[in-house]
């Protein structure tokens, strides 16, 4: 247990995680009578940024996932040392914080929590308002330049203009801020290797050609890099622009996060656009159209799970004129079809970034922290929450909810 005249809190990153961890900081020392200065140092001119962005501006807070087990499982990285900070604090703690402060939430049927304004200043302005409350000083164009460890145990943080700032404790959290990393690194961290997280594939091929905005409800995508073990993801799926997105690739996206980074982003990914079970399946699909189409030209009927540009798509990569007839249709073509709808290969030839919503995997090492209290294994004092850490989740307000325990954790422990 620390002094309780320790006063000074420094909290580097004025982001998700960063915020919460102040506020739960100010609410322990108000409730322990602890005389606490709680600063958060923005680099930028505004805090909170990807809390404005996310869900398209409406803020994915969290999912609606609460057992501990099942909310890890959608961690690539940090699946098991988040059971137990999970545990203290679950995504009903999420809903019930923000409640208890007049923000309800409602969630969606994929799971996904929203602010019921759909509006993710509703979620801005409650922090915001709580630390005017609790007095948290949050200060903008705050670079903070080295940290430095003293005699006495406390930090030395130096500010832009040379200006220092002493405190008892510190969070680092930078989220994927270069900055945030070279500070751990200087208070002895090591940082695990990093990579973009949550991308879309880069696809050039007939059989999508033009057709950005087609969905397919139910995919089945298997990821093939270098001939490894290949990865597996099943659910929506949605053509692009530049190829493929859709929350089954973003998924994919960020369990090969490292893989795909080391390929430079060149793999191979199979299709199975309709989900359909087997192969012999699809057969039986087709075949059927084609005794009951035999006059209509095969471009004019198709699997009813999907649009007919789409069906003309996959014509063209089967190299098959739309207006030959269902009844000329070959064995081998048939075979084609079946090929391209059930097993369809395309070629990656790199990624974009989702949106403006971009998750870093890699961070600090997991095994220099106790994430039971966030707090540094190397350094005491030191404190880590947030991206900044190697834990990343798949997209559906996971990330937001790692970002919630690990802050409301730190905060808790960095005054006690």
């Amino acid at each position: 247990m620390k002094s309780k005249n320790i006063t000074n809190i420094a909290i580097i990153g004025g982001g998700a995680s960063g915020i919460f961890a102040s506020l739960r900081c100010a609410e322990i020392a108000k409730e322990n009578n602890i005389k606490a200065d709680i600063r958060v140092f923005e680099s930028s001119n505004k805090i909170l940024k990807k809390v404005k962005i996310s869900g398209g501006g409406r803020c994915n807070v969290t999912h609606h996932k609460n057992d501990a087990k099942d909310l890890c499982l959608n961690y690539p990285r940090g699946e098991k040392e988040m059971l137990s900070p999970f545990m203290t604090f679950k995504t009903t703690d999420t809903v019930k914080w923000f409640r208890s402060r007049g923000v309800k939430l409602k969630y969606e049927d994929d799971g996904r929590m929203f602010p019921i304004t759909d509006d993710s200043k509703t979620i801005i302005n409650c922090f915001i308002e709580e630390a005017e409350k609790y007095k948290v000083k949050i200060i903008t164009k705050s670079n903070i330049k080295n940290i430095s460890k003293l005699e006495d145990e406390k930090f030395s943080l130096r500010l832009n203009e040379n200006n220092e700032y002493i405190a008892n404790s510190v969070l680092i959290a930078t989220g994927s801020k270069t900055s945030g990393y070279k500070l751990a690194q200087s208070l002895g961290h090591t940082i695990t290797e990093l990579a973009p997280s949550l991308f879309t594939f880069n696809i050039d091929d007939p059989i999508i050609k033009n057709l950005q905005g087609t969905s397919f409800l139910n995919s089945h995508l298997t990821l093939q890099i270098n001939n490894k073990k290949p990865f597996y993801q099943n659910g929506p799926l949605l053509i692009t622009h530049w190829g493929l997105s859709g929350p089954a690739l973003l998924k994919l996206s960020a369990w090969s996060a490292r893989e795909m980074m080391n390929s430079n982003y060149k793999a191979k990914i199979i299709v199975n656009w309709l989900g359909i079970n087997s192969k012999k399946d699809t057969e039986d699909l087709i075949l059927v159209i084609k005794k009951r189409n035999s006059r209509n030209n095969i471009c004019n009927a198709h699997p009813k799970d999907i649009t007919k540009r789409f069906w003309i798509g996959l014509l063209k990569k089967c190299k098959i004129p739309e207006d030959k007839k269902w009844a000329e249709i070959s064995n081998r073509e048939i075979d084609n079809i079946i090929k391209n709808l059930f097993n369809c290969e395309l070629s990656i030839h790199g990624k974009s970034r989702f949106k403006d919503e971009f998750v870093e995997c890699g961070g600090v090492n997991l095994k220099e922290i106790n994430f039971r209290t966030m707090e540094s294994k190397i350094c005491q004092g030191l404190y880590f929450s947030g991206e900044v850490i190697d834990v990343d989740g798949i997209t559906g307000g996971f990330n937001f909810q790692n970002a919630w325990t690990t802050g409301w954790i730190a905060g808790t422990n960095m005054v006690l």
